[in-house]
């Protein structure tokens, strides 16, 4: 089986994401960002063992019924981190052991440990874009404007983020209804496509945020 070329693209570029992330961990840490250098890591080992299992034709739903739940469960534990607002906090709270329940009962009782749980996916997707909007709408208020929001790295996260799950959104669906005129193999193709693009923009969005923590870090050292 031939590695698609986009899929390396993805891998290069999440590589680098992990590699800046941790040159940078300590100025990450100082902007509430360390957290990524764990996630990211663990992407990559996700993403390489993945490849491994789809070259040896094993099945691979479970390792990533497994991840993407965590997944959802560290962006909403980095938007507890970065939203100021009470209220919101206490529903991201409220959202993450929900969320780990919906998926166990999901994969137990409707969708099953065989296939990939696109239920709950789409679920926490939407929530995602959820708290990527609540996020945008208090850093637009007035006591928020101190600082322009392209020079907020956690903006740069959530523009990814944002990007990333609304395609998810549409490219699920989309792999459904091909799924329903007989068109699995086509649809597979591309939704791989589709994905490692969203993949590719997300991580290197990732990346765009961490080196603005650096230059943001070298802004402040300054000397007044």
């Amino acid at each position: 089986m031939k590695i698609p070329a986009l899929y390396l693209i993805y891998i290069t570029v999440l590589s680098l994401s992990v590699l800046i992330c941790l040159i940078y961990f300590n100025i990450l840490r100082k902007q509430k960002l360390g957290y990524f250098l764990p996630f990211l890591t663990l992407t990559l080992c996700v993403e390489l063992v993945g490849l491994i299992f789809t070259l040896q034709d094993i099945q691979n739903y479970m390792i990533f019924n497994i991840f993407t739940t965590i997944e959802f469960v560290f962006y909403a534990y980095m938007f507890h981190r970065h939203i100021e607002s009470d209220w919101i906090k206490k529903i991201i709270l409220l959202f993450i052991p929900l969320y780990v329940l919906a998926v166990i009962i999901n994969l137990t009782f409707i969708q099953g440990t065989r296939n990939f749980h696109s239920y709950t996916f789409l679920i926490g997707s939407f929530f995602i874009v959820s708290f990527c909007c609540l996020f945008f709408y208090e850093s637009v208020l007035p006591e928020h404007l101190d600082t322009p929001l392209t020079k907020q790295p956690f903006f740069w996260v959530c523009t990814g983020l944002l990007l990333f799950y609304l395609g998810s959104v549409i490219i699920n669906a989309l792999f459904e209804y091909l799924r329903s005129f007989d068109m699995q193999e086509e649809g597979k193709r591309i939704y791989g496509i589709i994905n490692q693009s969203l993949n590719v923009v997300l991580y290197s969005a990732f990346t765009f945020a961490f080196l603005l923590c650096r230059n943001n870090s070298k802004t402040y050292s300054l000397p007044s």
